[in-house]
């Protein structure tokens, strides 16, 4: 198993629309591929984790490369792995600006390591541990 985690801008036309056509495709792709992950908008960016068989994630990951619907895509870190995080998801998503669909603390802790830590703005092991939090905080009935 293998993991990548990467951040990018989305370009300024990019609606949440668009947003939620894409990820119907996603899951259906990822699903078919036996591809796993988390994708978070915040402020006009995504970070994105992707986990699965190390030759189709990286393939996957070219293809994202080149999709003009955003810019600025920094691979955050990959590493092989042994398990996933979002094993139930093909793609697990969620909307910071969406107050409506979890409870505002969760948002705030959310937000004060997504927007405030800066822990996205370089490539570090952080985000994998973030993401394993979002897992929890997000998905995990209390």
């Amino acid at each position: 198993m293998y993991s990548i985690i990467y951040r990018s801008v989305a370009a300024p036309n990019f609606s949440k629309f668009d947003i939620y056509q894409m990820l119907s495709k996603a899951r259906s792709f990822n699903n078919d591929n036996d591809i796993t992950g988390c994708l978070l908008y915040h402020n006009n960016e995504f970070v994105q984790l992707l986990e699965g068989e190390k030759e189709k994630i990286n393939s996957l990951f070219d293809n994202i490369k080149k999709d003009k619907r955003h810019e600025k895509i920094q691979t955050l870190d990959e590493m092989e792995i042994s398990e996933r995080i979002f094993i139930d998801w093909d793609m697990a998503y969620h909307d910071f600006s969406d107050n409506t669909s979890v409870p505002n603390e969760k948002m705030r802790q959310i937000d004060a390591i997504f927007d405030k830590s800066g822990a996205f703005t370089k490539p570090s092991r952080l985000s994998m541990d973030f993401f394993k939090n979002v897992n929890q905080i997000l998905f995990k009935k209390s």
